[in-house]
């Protein structure tokens, strides 16, 4: 049985899950998500359902267990929090969860909110508990090919959502996918990617594709549209649902993104062989290290 606590919007979501899947695989085991984070959480909400792989999931249900394994679960995860945000924040601390995460998965307990990968010891305990955000490829390379089939939104399109994809099959489309939010734009930790960033990642792309048409994706359009002025034709992708967007992203061709798990998972479904994807060349303000998000191929831009 392998519990994945589900945080996060869509793209750490997916995260999480594709660690799991690559769990599930490996071990034969259902995965089961516990989305009771979401019962509290306003900012984003639990959009995983609409997806291919929620046919191969379960939901946990808080009486499926003995009232001493609940409780554990939950208490060893409050903890686990309580120290990463100590480690974090107190002593400044950027890579702290790798001894943790090899001690804990040997219990069953796959917990790390680093941004890093560290190696599964592939121990097989009879449970198996995802708590953190996994955001590297690494943790499920090994099945590329099924996740990203199953991630795939299984929801038909509305007829506005449909015109559009057609649209963007016809052309040499761009996906550009910008983080505006005000979580964002208020985090000093996140706000990395300024205004210039996204006009250079556009000349560098329309260098080698002339005929493109850039597509705007964001999580505040009235910002994008407000705040930029861009000196090439684009379109504004407003009025569809978070997992609809992921589609229509996934659907262009090329692609610029922010430092965005949303944005990632965009680029990553792109089924085009010769896709290019730009990505700012710092992810976190505040990373020592360069965080495990990044793919061999991406195009990494410098942010100032």
């Amino acid at each position: 049985m392998i519990i994945v606590k589900v945080m996060g919007g869509l793209g750490n979501q997916m995260f999480q899950v594709a660690f799991a899947k690559m769990l599930s695989i490996e071990y034969g085991e259902e995965i089961y998500l516990d989305i009771s984070a979401y019962e509290n959480y306003k900012i984003r909400k639990f959009s995983l359902s609409n997806l291919v792989i929620s046919n191969s999931v379960k939901y946990l249900e808080k009486d499926e267990f003995s009232k001493v394994r609940w409780h554990f679960l939950k208490s060893s995860q409050k903890v686990y929090r309580v120290y990463q945000k100590v480690m974090k924040e107190i002593f400044g601390i950027d890579r702290f969860g790798e001894l943790p995460f090899k001690l804990l998965s040997k219990k069953g307990l796959f917990y790390n909110f680093d941004r890093y990968y560290y190696e599964n010891p592939m121990n097989n305990p009879n449970l198996k508990c995802i708590y953190g955000y996994f955001q590297s490829e690494r943790y499920f390379e090994k099945y590329k090919n099924e996740i990203i089939d199953e991630f795939k939104v299984e929801i038909p399109p509305n007829e506005k959502e449909e015109n559009l994809l057609a649209e963007i099959y016809s052309n040499n489309a761009v996906g550009v996918s910008m983080r505006l939010g005000d979580d964002y734009v208020k985090s000093p930790s996140l706000n990395v990617c300024k205004d210039e960033f996204y006009y250079k990642a556009m000349d560098e792309i329309y260098k080698h594709n002339n005929n493109v048409v850039f597509y705007i994706f964001s999580d505040s359009i009235e910002r994008a549209k407000s705040q930029f002025d861009f000196k090439y034709p684009v379109r504004y992708i407003e009025g569809f649902k978070d997992y609809e967007s992921l589609r229509l992203l996934y659907t262009c061709k090329h692609f610029i993104i922010s430092n965005s798990s949303f944005s990632w998972w965009g680029a990553y479904l792109s089924t085009n062989t010769n896709k290019i994807v730009i990505a700012p060349d710092r992810w976190y303000n505040d990373s020592k290290v360069k965080p495990d998000i990044y793919l061999d191929d991406m195009t990494l831009l410098e942010v100032l």
